[in-house]
């Protein structure tokens, strides 16, 4: 136990500092100074030293020798690694090209994501506020300032919402922004937010929304990235759901699109989990 005394001490350990709190211990134990490190290596206890402090005056004196355990004689035993996180959201380098922005594309992009927004937030609302709520919203915290985008991306998101084909995953059984957590093959542990999960008895429905500047045309060109990441979350969700069918979607807001990705195409892209693919959250 050691430290760094500032100013204020003037050369003395505070009274609560855990270097003063050890020094007391150790006279208590009859550890002798010096200019070396005080060490107290256990054994027969001396006899506790009376007047070191108020506790410690009204405390019997150890006089019996205490036998340490015999677990303390033996070398502690190696800790097992922790499994490593897994984030879906970054698995994998996204290797996709995508040409320089230019205005239009940049445009796009900032539609996306507001979309996006809109797709997650618009649900809780009430159906009849929910196009004045959203307009008031983007002119005042987006700055959407022309009336005509504004009514045309909120008319955009609410085309997905109020499209009956989607009710079940904006509905009031569907999960916004969900956090999920598993272990699934070779002791990953997959962690990540979804952005809506509808769960039921029988079936479970995960539904990750992309806001990139691209659209893809096609199942046959949806992004690699995107695949193995909607394969992460299958994995988690077979964890935690054991037995129920899991279908798993990508909503592409920039235009907006929802493609409903088949079983064999996520189980495709779950070998991807492995060692070589594999995108580790680490602290900084």
């Amino acid at each position: 136990i050691a430290g760094a005394l500032g100013a204020r001490a003037k050369g003395v350990p505070p009274f609560s500092s855990w270097y003063a709190a050890a020094a007391r211990a150790f006279d208590a134990l009859g550890v002798e100074t010096g200019e070396e490190a005080r060490h107290f290596l256990g054994g027969a206890a001396p006899s506790l030293r009376k007047g070191v402090d108020d506790k410690t005056a009204s405390r019997p004196a150890l006089t019996a020798a205490m036998p340490l355990p015999d677990w303390a004689h033996r070398p502690a035993p190696q800790e097992a690694r922790p499994s490593r996180p897994l984030a879906p959201s970054a698995l994998g380098a996204d290797d996709v090209a995508d040409p320089p922005p230019t205005p239009e594309l940049r445009a796009a992009a900032r539609r996306g994501h507001l979309l996006h927004a809109w797709i997650e937030r618009l649900p809780a609302v009430s159906a009849p506020a929910r196009r004045a709520s959203a307009d008031r919203w983007l002119q005042a915290s987006a700055g959407v300032i022309d009336a005509v985008e504004r009514q045309e991306l909120i008319s955009a998101a609410l085309g997905v919402i109020d499209d009956a084909r989607f009710a079940a995953l904006f509905g009031p059984q569907a999960l916004a922004e969900t956090p999920i957590a598993a272990v699934v093959d070779d002791g990953f542990v997959v962690s990540g937010t979804v952005d809506r999960l509808v769960v039921t008895d029988d079936h479970i429905a995960v539904v990750d929304f992309k806001t990139g500047r691209r659209v893809p045309e096609s199942l046959a060109a949806l992004p690699a990235p995107h695949l193995r990441q909607m394969a992460a979350y299958v994995a988690a969700l077979e964890v935690i759901f054991p037995g129920r069918p899991i279908t798993a979607s990508l909503l592409y807001t920039g235009r907006p699109i929802l493609f409903d990705l088949p079983p064999a195409l996520i189980d495709a892209h779950k070998p991807r989990l492995g060692a070589t693919e594999q995108s580790l959250v680490t602290s900084a």
